[in-house]
């Protein structure tokens, strides 16, 4: 495997490189999602140096796992299994409208969305609510999200319209993981950190509710009586604007849970969106003025991208985003 270094990575300051997960056993989670997504085996090995102490943990030993897609320089999931005993899952019991660290990572599909959702099901995931089609005029896609026993749960996308572009050439039948949300209980303070703190640009921002229109059809399984008045703020934000590591931020007036508290290392699920960036203490300062506590500076082993000083910062809803410096 090549040896690259985060200032070579074409996420640098540039959205998130990676998504990291704690999973009970990670070559079997790997073999779920590879069968599922067509990703491939990046890397694999004991758990890195420095990244127990990232996660705020004593040293555990276990085993991680890097899956990428295969044409992909970014976008990969880490599954990490600490060794030791089991864990309870990090949104154990929550909804998808329920506040509280990682919600889900999202993907292309890059052929016909039930197909894909098909395959997902055939390698032991399930969706929380059936394939749903929004049609907002110009705009028009479907979307699906599936969940598996790990905790980890992935939105699948198909465009309809306009066609999507930026994948060309792209095979398999998924792409990378190109964004990430978190439901929030505080859409105003989370707007505060992303944009405010940390400069990052909006790629887009809505204000309506969680159904498209009166059928009451959503992707997030609420039950379609309610779900044309519960009221959504979404938004989506990037260091350069683009819709490439992106991360999304959504408020539901649904008078959900929250379950910030107990989104912590080293319960099972989402953990950590990981970015490469030039600057890991600005990093740490801006993240800090947003609100979040900040673990670190540690020496981190990113293996296969080489090693560096990194943060985490985590957020006032449990929310962990690690930066590690080229």
């Amino acid at each position: 495997m090549e040896h690259v270094t985060p200032g070579d990575l074409v996420s640098r300051d540039n959205g998130f490189h990676e998504a990291v997960a704690l999973v009970s056993d990670a070559q079997a989670a790997a073999a779920r999602l590879c069968g599922a997504t067509g990703f491939a085996l990046r890397h694999a090995g004991k758990v890195a140096l420095g990244t127990f102490r990232l996660l705020g943990l004593e040293e555990a030993g276990g085993e991680e796992v890097l899956v990428m897609h295969p044409q992909a320089g970014r976008g990969g999931i880490r599954l990490v299994a600490p060794g030791g005993a089991w864990q309870p899952l990090a949104r154990d019991g929550a909804q998808a409208w329920d506040s509280g660290g990682i919600f889900d990572v999202n993907l292309r599909a890059l052929g016909d969305i039930e197909d894909l959702h098909a395959r997902f099901g055939r390698h032991g995931w399930h969706a929380i609510a059936p394939v749903t089609a929004w049609d907002f005029g110009s705009l028009a896609v479907k979307e699906v999200i599936e969940r598996d026993s790990e905790g980890l749960e992935i939105a699948l996308m198909q465009r309809i319209r306009p066609p999507l572009t930026g994948y060309e050439g792209l095979e398999g039948p998924a792409s990378w993981v190109f964004n990430s949300t978190q439901i929030v209980p505080d859409f105003a303070a989370a707007r505060r950190l992303y944009v405010d703190a940390l400069g990052w640009l909006p790629v887009q921002e809505t204000d309506g509710f969680a159904a498209g229109d009166a059928s009451g059809e959503n992707c997030m399984g609420l039950p379609p009586g309610l779900a044309p008045g519960v009221p959504m703020r979404i938004g989506i934000y990037q260091a350069q604007g683009a819709m490439a590591g992106s991360v999304e931020i959504i408020a539901f007036g649904a008078g959900g849970r929250d379950f910030s508290a107990q989104t912590v290392p080293p319960r099972r699920g989402w953990t950590a969106l990981r970015f490469a960036v030039a600057d890991a203490d600005d990093f740490a300062r801006r993240t800090a003025d947003g609100g979040c506590e900040v673990v670190g500076p540690v020496e981190l082993d990113w293996a296969p991208w080489g090693g560096g000083r990194a943060v985490a910062a985590i957020t006032p809803w449990g929310a962990r985003l690690e930066a590690i410096a080229a």
